[in-house]
C-alpha cells in the first residue's frame, strides 16, 4: 500500500516540478506569458490535489490525522483544476465562452471561504475498497458541496466537449492536443463509476490530471516551437530587406558624394586645360616664350588632383585601429562642403564654415571625415523640400581640455520621439533613408572615445554637439585668416 501511493506521490511531484520550472523559464524567456502562467497555476493546483491525495490512502479504513483539512484542500485544488483548464482550453483553441469562465470564476473565488465554514465538506467520511488493496478515505460533501463538484465536472466536460464540436475550425496543433486529451474520457467515466459504487475503488483523477498537464504542456511547447520558426522566418525577412535598404542609402550616398566629385574633378581639369590652352597660344605668338611657368602651373593643379583622390581613397579605406595625426578640421569641413555637392542643388544649399584656420586637433582623418560628410548629407538631405533657409553652419566651441566641434542646420527639426533615439539603427530623419549615416557619425566618435549630443526641435534645424577628449592645438596665423566663410 504505502509503496505505491508513494509512487504516485514521487511520481506526480516530479512531472509537476519540471513542468513548473519548464514553464517558468518559457513565460520568463518568451512573450507568451499570460499561458505559461495559466499553466503554471494550473500545475500547482494539480501537485496540491496529489499531495492532499495521497494522504487520503489508508491501509486500514480509518481516516488519517487532519483528514478534515486534507478533504477541504483536496475540493479546493480540484475546484481550481477545474477552472483553470477551462481558462486554459478557451484561450488555446478560441472558443469563445468567455463569459462562461468569468461566470465560473465568479462562483469559484468565494469557494475557499465556504469550505473554511463548513459548508463544502463535512467531517464524515466513506472507507472506499480500492483495486490495489487498501482503503480511500472519502469525506462526505454537503448539497452545496455536491453542486459545485457538478458544475465542475460539467464545466471539464462540457469545456472538451465544446471544442471537440468545433473539431473542423481547429489547426493541427489544436486537434493534436484534443486527441491527448481525449484519454482523459475513460479515466473520467471510471470516476464516475467509482463515485456510483458501481466498481471498486481506482485513483483514477491523479492519472487525469496527469494526462491534462502533459497535453496542455505539449501544446504550449509545440507553438512556441512554431512561433520560434515564424520569428526566424521574420527575422530573415528583415534581414533581407534591411539589406536593401543598406543597399539603397549607399547608392543615394554614393550619388550624392560623386556629383561633388566630379564637380571638383572638372574644376582641376578646366584649370589644367586653361593653362594648356593659354600656354600652346602665347607659344605660337613668341617663340621666345619661357612655358616654364606655365607647366609649372599644370604640375601643381594636377598634384592637386592627385592629392584629392588621394584623400577620398583614404576615406573609403577600412582600418581596425585609429590613426592619431594631427589634423585641421576646418580643412575637413572645406573638402566635405565640396563633396556633398550642396552648391549644386537647386536652390543651393549654402554653408557657412567659421572653424579657425589655425585650429589643430589629434583625430583620425578618415574617421573625422566620415563624420561630417555623413552629418552634411544628412542635413542636405532633411532640407531638400524644406521651404525655409536653407544652410549648414561649422563651428568650433573654445574649451581648455577638450575639442568640440558643432554642427547645426537650418532645417525643418525633428520631433522629440525621434531625436531622443536618433543613434539607433535604422532610425533615420530622411524619408527612405536606412540611419546608415548617423550609425557611422556614432561609429566615428566611439572610435575618438568621444561624445555627441543633439539638439532639436520642430521646424529650428537640428545641432549636433561633438566633444573629442584630445585638448585643442591652435597655432599662430594673422587674424584674417582665421575664419574660412564657405
Amino acid at each position: 500500500m504505502q509503496s505505491w501511493t508513494q509512487a504516485i506521490l514521487w511520481l506526480s511531484a516530479g512531472l509537476y516540478g519540471y513542468l513548473i520550472v519548464h514553464h517558468a523559464l518559457q513565460a520568463y524567456l518568451s512573450k507568451d506569458r499570460t499561458r505559461n502562467l495559466w499553466l503554471i497555476a494550473f500545475l500547482a493546483c494539480c501537485l496540491i490535489f496529489s499531495f492532499v491525495d495521497v494522504r487520503m490512502y489508508q491501509a486500514t479504513p480509518q481516516p488519517p490525522p487532519n483528514a478534515y483539512a486534507y478533504a477541504i484542500g483536496q475540493f479546493i485544488a480540484s475546484a481550481f483544476c477545474a477552472v483553470l483548464f477551462v481558462e486554459l482550453l478557451n484561450d488555446l483553441l478560441g472558443l469563445g465562452i468567455n463569459r462562461w469562465a468569468r461566470a465560473l470564476w465568479f462562483v469559484t473565488l468565494p469557494l475557499p471561504l465556504f469550505a473554511l465554514l463548513g459548508w463544502i465538506v463535512i467531517p464524515v467520511y466513506e472507507p472506499r475498497p480500492i483495486i490495489l488493496g487498501g482503503y480511500y478515505i472519502q469525506a462526505d460533501s454537503t448539497p452545496l458541496g455536491v453542486v459545485y463538484s457538478a458544475l465542475y465536472l460539467f464545466a471539464f466536460l462540457g469545456v472538451f466537449g465544446v471544442a471537440f464540436l468545433r473539431w473542423r475550425r481547429h489547426n493541427p496543433l489544436d486537434r493534436l492536443l484534443l486527441g491527448a486529451l481525449s484519454l482523459m474520457v475513460p479515466l473520467v467515466t471510471a470516476d464516475m463509476l467509482v463515485y456510483y459504487g458501481m466498481v471498486a475503488f481506482l485513483p483514477t483523477w491523479n492519472y487525469n490530471y496527469w494526462v491534462v498537464s502533459l497535453a496542455l504542456s505539449l501544446r504550449l511547447n509545440a507553438q512556441i516551437y512554431q512561433l520560434t520558426r515564424e520569428l526566424a522566418q521574420a527575422n530573415r525577412e528583415l534581414q533581407d530587406a534591411y539589406r536593401q535598404m543598406v543597399e539603397q542609402e549607399r547608392l543615394s550616398t554614393i550619388g550624392q558624394v560623386v556629383r561633388g566629385i566630379i564637380h571638383d574633378l572638372k574644376n582641376f581639369f578646366n584649370n589644367v586645360q586653361s593653362l594648356s590652352d593659354v600656354g600652346i597660344m602665347r607659344a605660337r605668338k613668341d617663340p621666345q616664350f619661357d612655358s616654364a611657368r606655365y607647366f609649372e602651373n599644370i604640375r601643381n593643379a594636377t598634384q592637386q588632383a592627385h592629392q584629392y583622390l588621394m584623400d577620398l581613397l583614404a576615406m573609403t579605406r577600412e582600418e581596425a585601429d585609429v590613426e592619431l595625426t594631427e589634423v585641421v578640421p576646418a580643412q575637413i569641413a572645406r573638402e566635405v562642403e565640396r563633396l556633398s555637392g550642396a552648391r549644386l542643388l537647386n536652390p543651393p544649399v549654402q554653408i557657412v564654415n567659421n572653424i579657425p584656420l589655425n585650429l589643430r586637433m589629434r583625430a583620425d582623418r578618415r574617421y573625422l571625415m566620415q563624420l561630417f560628410l555623413n552629418l552634411t548629407l544628412n542635413s542636405i538631405q532633411a532640407m531638400r523640400n524644406w521651404s525655409g533657409e536653407r544652410r549648414i553652419e561649422y563651428e568650433w566651441v573654445e574649451h581648455p581640455e577638450k575639442t568640440i566641434l558643432v554642427i547645426r542646420d537650418t532645417g525643418p527639426g525633428m520631433p522629440p520621439e525621434v531625436r531622443d533615439h536618433l543613434f539607433e539603427r535604422a532610425i533615420t530623419t530622411k524619408q527612405g533613408g536606412s540611419g546608415i549615416g548617423l550609425m557611422l557619425v556614432l561609429r566615428a566618435i566611439e572610435k575618438h572615445q568621444g561624445t555627441i549630443q543633439v539638439q532639436s526641435e520642430v521646424g529650428q534645424g537640428v545641432e549636433f554637439v561633438c566633444c573629442f577628449p584630445t585638448p585643442p592645438m591652435l597655432e599662430q596665423t594673422p587674424r584674417e585668416m582665421l575664419v574660412e566663410a564657405a
